[in-house]
């Protein structure tokens, strides 16, 4: 049974759609693989290096390695400032890879300058939540600026069932398997570590090594840096084997520290992974894999501990 794609067989170029990116420039946007729901996909950090070669060799923009319809897993890489964009109802997580810059948020979009707005600098290994609605850009580039590009509509219908929230007691026991209210499309909980000069969070990749450090020495196997509700973003630890599924919630993971095994679509007895079932694929930090909904995933073969970047939302947008 195959259940985990590595995105690694597929070459740019070949055989790929090409549309009119939402974040502009670029020639539009190049789509690599539509979303599965019977399989995961993994992303190693040499596909990843490879597909930034040949972004600059064609002058791309953005790269969308996986294509949901109302949410997608991109790369974006760019050269010079960019044009200020806002998304009425889409949120963007980003990772930065390489380069660095200037991010500016809020104020006021006109005829695609940001008036107004709040900067900061941003480089490698800062983590960025930008909420739907915001106008943001990017100038003042170091050579070049490239970040992994997570975004997922906010405008669920109302009376979706919760599957990501956990609001009910979320600073003492984020891990719980409690369901609070909904909260609005689109807004997010702010957590005593985290800041966002204009609505925008920031975690800078020191303050993320030190939240890492904290969680080591506690044992804490999640710290929960957003809260949507219908969506959060975790920063994970995990030093024992696991078994996750989630019937109405994908993942996507971006690795920091440390590695493991990743197992995904195995059979599952008494709680426990039944071995030699599903697909096994070895991680280490920089890798990315996408887990759709219902679908089982998880650690084993932990070395020492690891450490990830974990991006939640649901997927039930249609009534």
């Amino acid at each position: 049974m195959r259940v985990v794609a590595t995105i690694g067989a597929v070459v740019l170029g070949v055989g790929l759609t090409l549309a009119q990116g939402r974040e502009g420039g670029g020639g539009g946007t190049t789509i690599l693989e539509q979303a599965p729901k019977d399989h995961s996909i993994a992303i190693p950090k040499e596909k990843l290096a490879q597909y930034l070669k040949d972004m600059d060799a064609k002058k791309l923009q953005t790269l969308r390695m996986i294509e949901g319809g109302k949410y997608n897993v991109n790369i974006r890489r760019i050269t010079a400032a960019e044009t200020g964009l806002v998304h009425p109802i889409t949120a963007d997580l980003w990772v930065v890879l390489e380069g660095g810059g200037t991010l500016t948020t809020g104020g006021v979009l006109e005829k695609g300058k940001i008036l107004g707005g709040q900067s900061r600098p941003i480089k490698v290994g800062d983590v960025v939540y930008i909420p739907s609605g915001l106008p943001h850009g990017v100038s003042g580039v170091n050579s070049n600026i490239t970040w992994l590009n997570v975004r997922w509509d906010t405008d669920w219908p109302p009376d979706a069932p919760m599957g990501a929230g956990t609001l009910d007691g979320i600073l003492g026991k984020v891990g719980g398997r409690g369901r609070g209210p909904a909260l609005p499309a689109g807004s997010q909980q702010v957590l005593p570590y985290s800041y966002g000069g204009s609505g925008e969070l920031f975690f800078s990749k020191e303050q993320l090594d030190q939240i890492m450090a904290g969680m080591r020495l506690k044992k804490s196997g999640n710290t929960r840096l957003v809260e949507g509700g219908r969506y959060n973003v975790n920063l994970r630890w995990n030093g024992t084997p696991s078994v996750e599924v989630h019937d109405k919630t994908i993942d996507t993971w971006y690795m920091l520290a440390g590695g493991a095994t990743v197992n995904t679509g195995y059979q599952v007895k008494d709680g426990e992974r039944v071995p030699n079932t599903g697909v096994s694929v070895v991680s280490k930090p920089g890798d990315v894999f996408f887990h759709p909904s219902n679908f089982y995933h998880g650690f084993s073969e932990v070395t020492p501990d690891i450490f990830w970047l974990n991006i939640r939302w649901d997927d039930n947008y249609a009534k």
